[in-house]
């Protein structure tokens, strides 16, 4: 009877196993179906309304850290059909993209900073969320401090390339982005990253006086992980890239960068 009775039981248990094995099986089946539902969503945006510039940028790599090399590289610019975003969602106003990563996505911009978090740029509910400007910013990148957030996936995408900052390597080889805002496109040389909390003075995003711009400029730049010989001036405006990271609880990744505009006198 008592041989019987385990029988049972332990076959039972063996359901149950498989039951809870078959469970998580599908969970991550279907994390990777949406995964891949937001990256085709993403693919399908950039052909759409994103092409390659015939008026490359040279040599970002001189312009930002004044490098002992005189190695020029020619970087193809997209040109961003902004009428085209907007049939698509009227929230999008910018396009952030890191030659040689992942990061070619479209920037936007809610009425709060929950909603992005779990949607995409055409408004479909993902994981992937969206790469969005905090909802207290100017919509023109005209702050001191511009914040975009963008979650840290585990598939590579998004801003998940932005831990890699933590090495110098990576910077040298990564130095800028290129953010476009309507007609006017910007290069973004990156000058610190570094690990912080959420409440940290890197989401400060407007200063009282130039004076106390310059003391953040120069805190933040302390913290950096990585060396970048860049020169801040208070009319300087910055972008901070940020994302989770998980060497303690609550911790994120934050990039730093100025806004160059390309068309400007010198570029």
């Amino acid at each position: 009877m008592k041989t019987a009775f385990r029988g049972k039981a332990a076959f039972a248990l063996a359901l149950l196993c498989l039951g809870v094995a078959a469970f998580f099986a599908g969970k991550i089946l279907y994390t990777e179906l949406e995964y891949k539902e937001g990256d085709d969503v993403y693919e399908e945006i950039a052909q759409m309304a994103v092409t390659d510039s015939e008026e490359p940028d040279e040599s970002p790599a001189s312009a930002v850290s004044e490098s002992e090399t005189d190695a020029e590289e020619e970087v193809a610019l997209p040109v961003v059909d902004f009428t085209a975003l907007a049939g698509i969602n009227t929230d999008i106003g910018a396009w952030l993209y890191s030659p040689d990563t992942v990061i070619n996505y479209p920037v936007v911009q809610g009425t709060d900073n929950e909603y992005y978090l779990y949607h995409l740029a055409d408004g479909t509910y993902n994981r992937n969320g969206c790469l969005f400007t905090d909802c207290n910013n100017n919509d023109d990148f005209s702050d001191e401090n511009t914040i975009i957030y963008g979650h840290h996936m585990a598939s590579g995408k998004m801003f998940a390339s932005l831990i890699q900052y933590e090495e110098q390597e990576y910077y040298e080889a990564h130095p800028v982005m290129y953010l476009t805002v309507g007609d006017s496109k910007y290069r973004l040389e990156l000058f610190a990253g570094y690990t912080t909390t959420a409440d940290s003075s890197a989401y400060i995003m407007r200063f009282s006086d130039s004076h106390e711009f310059a003391e953040w400029m120069r805190e933040v730049s302390g913290k950096s992980d990585f060396t970048a010989n860049i020169r801040l001036i208070t009319d300087d405006r910055i972008v901070t890239l940020s994302t989770c990271a998980y060497s303690f609880q609550d911790a994120r990744y934050v990039v730093h960068g100025r806004l160059i505009k390309l068309n400007d006198e010198g570029d």
